[in-house]
């Protein structure tokens, strides 16, 4: 009798074992699909397509006094937004066919600002066109006159709706 009751402790130490194996195995995957899961809701997935644009003028002077934020997609629209700034020098030839034209123009009391596009993203429905206005510092000396900085862009044809994200940054002149 002893011997079967000896038997028996072993095989109750199996069983519990084999029940504690399977208890952690189960908690061990519930946490790998958790904490997969709640990973990858925290990823940023970036733009669906990074447009590629390049900057074709500048300028500092024109008649408007509300900010100008406009994509064209045609020449007579081209011809309208170009009557209310006045850019340095002359345009490209531009292929309305491939490319649009993408004008940004912030109306300021006093010069040093400068308008410049950092990147044109699609995302979704949306066109995201992102650009810095670098704001001159109080130990910049600038002009003392109304002035207008603009940047104008040819990017690549696209569909959808437009959206400009202004960033602004203060710089120093060292002075």
């Amino acid at each position: 009798m002893k011997e079967a009751r000896g038997n028996s402790r072993p095989n109750i130490r199996m069983h519990i074992n084999q029940q504690m194996n399977r208890i952690l195995t189960t908690l061990f995957v519930a946490f790998l699909v958790l904490s997969g899961c709640a990973v990858q809701s925290n990823l940023d997935e970036g733009p669906d397509d990074v447009l590629y644009f390049e900057p074709i003028a500048i300028g500092q002077s024109g008649s408007i006094r509300d900010t100008l934020e406009v994509v064209v997609s045609d020449e007579g629209a081209l011809s309208e937004a170009l009557a209310k700034v006045n850019p340095l020098g002359e345009l490209p030839s531009i292929d309305f066919n491939q490319s649009m034209v993408g004008i940004i123009a912030i109306p300021t009391n006093s010069g040093g600002f400068v308008v410049e596009v950092q990147s044109v993203e699609q995302r979704g429905e949306e066109i995201q066109v992102h650009y810095l206005l670098s704001v001159p510092g109080a130990d910049c000396i600038t002009v003392q006159a109304l002035s207008l900085p603009f940047q104008i862009i040819s990017m690549r044809r696209a569909q959808g709706e437009f959206r400009f994200i202004r960033e602004e940054r203060r710089y120093s002149c060292g002075l």
